[in-house]
């Protein structure tokens, strides 16, 4: 807020928030900047008539969030459509933002199946509803992935909603709020389908800061057995930087060797990824793991082992908080059917980042 109010609209940075649409987005072309409102609109002081203090019709439209709690300005209602439908945004990602209404579909269910060709029981089962269950988490991520998180252009005089810590509600045009409304506001929101719209000036670059969850899969290759499999990849975790992040990774894999006996292998590992190379929207990094590898193969039976590894990773970003990713792995675990030698193994997977 420290721009001068006519140029506070040139470029805000804007989180979308999920929900239903009440309405279309207004198009936003080139017309003559709109006269300012009379100057009753502005905020009015504490004992003003028409605070509000109800939550705003249900609807769609987008967020401003502030890293502190304030004292809302409360004008009197404005004419106009809405609020917004679905949860808040978990958090606010910078010191203030501003959210575009309207959520994508969530992608279609999939239908669960057999992983690899492993036939053990009621182990395969448990991890195929657990791979199952995971790939639904990931549908249902990447719409928060894909939501829009980046810059728009909006007249000053465009109404945002406010809301104090109290939780109570009211509206002051982007022009009239001071640094003192914002130290003082919880949750600022302000709507696509209101007023004079809001221009998307282009999606911010890839964050990875905060919590997240990944998913991949492909194949795995084991010398010791001379066989192939399916391999599954599912992490979460935490990067408090863009560059650096530890994650917690289970790697389930399963097939059979040239003799059709089956194996399965899962690692439990803690994960430590580092990113720092990027070059436009592609991402090159390395990570290293240790934990324990579970095997089950006709050889030498069921045991588990120590293990460690690296490898890899490329990703490419589709928004501010989606990417693809693949990655190549190299683990060797003390899981000889002797018991006491290493046995290599290695996978390549590809799939979905969210942060």
């Amino acid at each position: 807020m420290s721009l001068p109010p006519e140029q506070r609209g040139e470029s805000v940075h804007v989180v979308q928030r999920l929900g239903r649409r009440r309405s279309d987005a207004i198009e936003v072309g080139q017309p003559s900047a709109p006269p300012p409102p009379p100057p009753e609109y502005g905020p009015p002081g504490p004992a003003a008539e028409g605070y509000v203090e109800n939550e705003p019709p249900a609807g769609v439209g987008m967020g401003i969030t502030a890293a502190s709690v304030p004292q809302a300005p409360s004008p009197p209602p404005r004419a106009g459509g809405g609020g917004w439908v679905g949860p808040p945004v978990s958090g606010p990602r910078g010191p203030a933002a501003v959210v575009p209404a309207g959520a994508a579909s969530p992608a279609p269910r999939p239908t669960a199946g057999n992983f690899g060709k492993v036939s053990h029981g009621s182990k395969d089962s448990v991890t195929a509803l657990l791979i199952v269950f995971a790939v639904l988490a990931t549908l249902g991520l990447i719409a928060e992935g894909v939501r829009y998180d980046g810059t728009v252009a909006m007249y000053p005089w465009q109404g945002i909603h406010l809301k104090d810590s109290a939780g109570r509600e009211g509206e002051a045009p982007l022009v009239q709020i001071t640094p003192t409304d914002v130290a003082a506001t919880s949750e600022a929101v302000v709507m696509d389908d209101e007023g004079w719209g809001l221009r998307r000036l282009g999606r911010a670059p890839l964050d990875r800061r905060g919590f997240t969850w990944k998913m991949s899969v492909g194949t795995l290759h084991s010398p010791a057995l001379a066989a192939d499999g399916v391999a599954a990849d599912i992490q979460f975790g935490y990067f408090p930087h863009r560059m650096v992040g530890i994650v917690a990774d289970w790697s389930p894999a399963g097939g059979s060797d040239v003799r059709g006996n089956s194996f399965y292998r899962h690692n439990l590992a803690l994960a430590a990824q580092v990113f720092p190379l990027s070059v436009w929207r592609l991402h090159l990094g390395g990570f290293a793991h240790g934990g324990v590898v579970y095997a089950d193969d006709t050889p030498g039976g069921s045991r588990n082992g120590a293990a460690f590894g690296g490898g890899g990773m490329l990703e490419l970003a589709l928004t501010a908080r989606l990417a693809l990713m693949a990655r190549f792995d190299y683990t060797t675990a003390k899981v000889a059917p002797s018991g006491e030698g290493w046995q290599g193994a290695d996978s390549l997977v590809a799939g979905i980042a969210v942060y």
